[in-house]
């Protein structure tokens, strides 16, 4: 018995030593674990890998600039307040008289205006064909126009003169005009102001008389003066080089008429005469009354 328990008793005492050297070495390896340096893996560097990444590091560069120059950024708004409002393409309308159509008003921010309804806005005038509009930063708005280009000047009232374009759109008087070489419709016109829906049989036969004389010759049509809408008599021209007067009456004068006319008037000039009445009242002829 007494061997039996010493045997059992080396047994136990083997396999307490060996657990214990197992828990130490389990210890060492975590120290070595714990000790052990991490190392990045190693990159290679060739040429294409370097240029992307150069490219890369420009774009966040660039990004970077752009951004903090934009409007507000870390900057405030108070550099981009409007105080230039240029207007380009304008012949008649004033850049004062732009400013109040667009409704932008001088000192508001830049980032503010709204461009689409500032085109809308100008657009809707009766003498802007159309109307384009861009903000320049820091502080400037450009509105470019294309004016609708009248075809005549009509006398109304006693002083008053107003453009009408070919389809018989009355502008609007303008502090300022460039058509005073237009030829002038007069006497009895009828209704005409802007936004007048529809102007009188005569006044849209002298339009129409101009714009067939404009087609037939460019000479011809510099060379009416006035035209003259008479009570019972029709139309009546006259003309800037001689002052004659060209009975038209109330029927329509074609093209092949107006060149019949050009054609007398430049005969009778090369003469070295000068017509005081022409009459085209009769069917094909041309009654001249020489001065």
């Amino acid at each position: 018995m007494s061997g039996l328990s010493l045997k059992n008793k080396s047994r136990r005492g083997k396999s307490s030593r060996t657990r214990t050297a197992a828990r130490k070495g389990t210890r060492r390896r975590r120290g070595k674990t714990r000790n052990r340096t991490f190392r990045l893996p190693r990159v290679e560097w060739s040429a294409s890998r370097v240029a992307i990444v150069a490219s890369s590091l420009i774009l966040v560069a660039g990004m970077t600039i752009v951004i903090s120059r934009a409007p507000g950024w870390g900057r405030g708004e108070e550099r981009f307040l409007l105080s230039r409002f240029e207007v380009r393409g304008n012949r008649v309308l004033s850049e004062e008289e732009v400013l109040e159509l667009s409704g932008v008003v001088m000192g508001c921010s830049l980032l503010d205006v709204r461009i689409s309804l500032l085109e809308e806005a100008v657009a809707a005038s009766p003498r802007v064909d159309r109307a384009r509009a861009r903000r320049v930063l820091p502080d400037r708005v450009v509105v470019t126009v294309e004016e609708k280009c009248p075809a005549a000047l009509v006398a109304v009232g006693a002083d008053g003169i107003l453009e009408v374009t070919d389809d018989g759109a009355v502008l609007p008087a303008a502090a300022q005009t460039a058509s005073v070489d237009l030829p002038v419709i007069t006497g009895v016109v009828g209704d005409v102001e802007p936004g007048v829906a529809e102007l009188s049989p005569e006044l849209t036969e002298a339009l129409a008389l101009l714009r067939r004389a404009r087609e037939v010759s460019e000479g011809l049509w510099m060379d009416i003066s006035e035209i003259r809408i008479a009570p019972e008599s029709g139309l009546v021209i006259y003309t800037v080089a001689d002052g004659a007067e060209i009975r038209v009456g109330s029927g329509a004068l074609g093209s092949r008429d107006l060149e019949r006319l050009w054609r007398v008037l430049t005969d009778i000039r090369d003469r070295g005469r000068e017509a005081k009445t022409v009459d085209l009242r009769f069917r094909n002829q041309v009654v001249v009354k020489l001065s």
